[in-house]
């Protein structure tokens, strides 16, 4: 792995280049620091689990992709700390550790008698030809030279990197300290930026290589590993696309989402019932009974969603070991599983920022607090399954919008999820229109006159779709039972006009106990205007 390539892919991949430099500094330390520090959790496991003596020492991929991300972090800094003149840490150090072993000083003779006289020489020789080119060097160059300075070994090696790594993020850390601070801890001291750098790049190479691990091939890692989450180019093809029309997903619909009674829910779909009521389950108020919306956002993000395509009655019987386990009851376990596993995870990452008295807690606001170890803990539970083909990215996604609709979904208690699988989205609109031929359970009508155009010469239609909205409101507001309704009940229900004269009806308080108790789920109004007033007869439906 050339590092001329790898410093390219983190210039691609920085998602805060676009930042000022400042911001970009603090984001990068505050990162390597992060990832030092699991750099350190995934060695402690090595270290004591039950056969540590004999095999702390035996690389794992965690160790392996943390040190790979320690790596990115060291790069991005390198590129924010030397704008004008890119510098490469590794030859820096080399540089360095010449110096420090040729130094006549008391520091250095103990250096050189601890690594001892081959090594020394061994060392000074390579780095004499040492690569002096970033566009041709390689990590394993560096690794091979720098490891012959290491003056301990072995575990005890391991820990001395662990200690001093986690000094030198502290050594970063005072740049971004006030002036009076940095005066007044004075237990470290200020050192060249790129010195702290090239010191971090050598204890990362040296846990590598005591984890017999190649320091390319961990560049190479890091790189399929980042690549995997944001190279959003190409989506994984639909699952379903060789199965009969009639056992694929649409490719797009509509679900709306409308609460029938305290705390439940349902579903439709082209008029009709999708799966059976819910409620959250729980001893509060949580909201999860909306959480259906993110079997959508894995059908449009994910193509997959073995829960719905039962609920739709298109199961692939086409095959039958398609059907059995990748529609079966497992597959449905392995989903709703994964599905509360997320939203754990949302309410953990939440806990710390509680919203204001009486607002649902929001949850994966900022895609960013979604980790690669917990999308691989995703990718873990699907193994086995076609979906364990989807991207880190497609999860990130389906998880992010699919938690905008659901907090949009406590909020308005009611909404349509449009999911588009052509284009890989998911939207949410508050409107609600479900195209029901079902039994009449209110009848309302309503008079209201019309601004008068002779005493109003001005008037226009601006002026006038208010009162036909108005008089729709209080005929369905009489289909409810409120047969003169005063101002404060009209407040009780808002009222959407939608395309081909459907309306959007959502309640509250009174009116809204009245649609519970009632079953009303849609409403169709019918408007005949006479010369100088509106006259609308409102349906209240229920679906029972």
């Amino acid at each position: 792995m050339k590092i001329s390539e790898y410093d390219k892919f983190v210039q691609d991949t920085d998602q805060f280049r676009h930042r000022s430099p400042e911001e970009r500094k603090e984001i990068a330390i505050y990162g390597l620091a992060s990832e030092i520090g699991s750099v350190a959790s995934a060695i402690k496991k090595k270290l004591l689990q039950e056969d540590g003596i004999s095999a702390w020492n035996e690389p794992n991929l965690e160790i392996k992709e943390e040190l790979g991300d320690v790596m990115w972090y060291c790069f991005a800094l390198a590129r924010v700390a030397n704008t004008e003149k890119p510098i490469n840490i590794f030859i820096h150090d080399i540089e360095n550790l010449k110096a420090e072993l040729s130094a006549d000083n008391s520091r250095s003779e103990q250096i050189r008698i601890v690594i001892g006289s081959d090594n020394r020489q061994a060392f000074l020789d390579a780095a004499e030809s040492f690569r002096r080119s970033t566009r041709h060097m390689n990590f394993q160059d560096y690794q091979a030279v720098a490891y012959l300075t290491a003056r301990t070994k072995e575990r005890v090696l391991v820990e001395v990197c662990i200690a001093v790594l986690y000094r030198l993020c502290a050594e970063l850390f005072r740049v971004l300290l006030p002036d009076i601070e940095r005066q007044l801890n004075k237990s470290l001291n200020d050192r060249p930026f790129n010195n702290i750098l090239g010191e971090i790049a050598w204890h990362i190479s040296a846990l590598a290589s005591i984890y017999g691990l190649n320091l390319d091939e961990v560049a190479q890692h890091n790189i399929d590993k980042v690549s995997y989450r944001r190279n959003r180019n190409h989506p994984v093809i639909v699952h379903d696309r060789e199965s009969p029309v009639d056992q694929q997903f649409p490719r797009k619909f509509e679900v709306a989402f409308v609460t029938v009674s305290e705390g439940r829910a349902q579903m439709y779909l082209e008029g009709k019932r999708l799966g059976d009521q819910l409620t959250d389950n729980s001893y509060s108020d949580d909201g999860y009974r909306f959480h259906d919306v993110m079997h959508l956002a894995n059908i449009a993000h994910l193509g997959w969603s073995p829960v719905v395509r039962s609920l739709m009655g298109r199961k692939r019987k086409a095959n039958s070991k398609t059907d059995e386990v990748e529609d079966g009851a497992r597959a449905k376990i392995v989903e709703e599983a994964v599905i509360k596993a997320i939203h754990c995870e949302g309410e953990r990452l939440a806990a710390p920022n509680q919203p204001s008295a009486g607002e649902p807690i929001r949850l994966f606001s900022n895609k960013h607090d979604i980790t690669f170890k917990f999308l691989k803990f995703i990718q873990s539970l699907v193994t086995g399954l076609e979906v364990s083909a989807n991207r880190a990215w497609e999860w990130e996604d389906a998880i992010t919008e699919g938690y905008e609709a659901y907090h949009r979904l406590r909020l308005e208690g009611q909404g349509t999820v449009t999911v588009d699988l052509d284009s890989r989205s998911l939207s949410y609109r508050p409107d609600v229109h479900i195209p029901i031929a079902g039994r009449v359970v209110g009848f309302g009508t309503a008079l209201l006159e019309k601004p008068s155009t002779k005493s109003c010469p001005n008037i226009d239609s601006d002026q006038i779709e208010p009162g036909r909205i108005d008089v729709k409101r209080r005929a369905v507001l009489a289909s409810l039972g409120f047969f003169s309704p005063d101002a404060a009940e009209l407040d009780l229900l808002s009222l959407v006009e939608l395309p081909n004269n459907e309306i959007s009806v959502r309640a509250t308080g009174a009116a809204r106990n009245a649609m519970w108790r009632k079953k009303a789920v849609a409403f169709r109004t019918t408007v005949i205007e006479l010369d100088r007033h509106w006259l609308c007869n409102a349906l209240a439906l229920s679906d029972e």
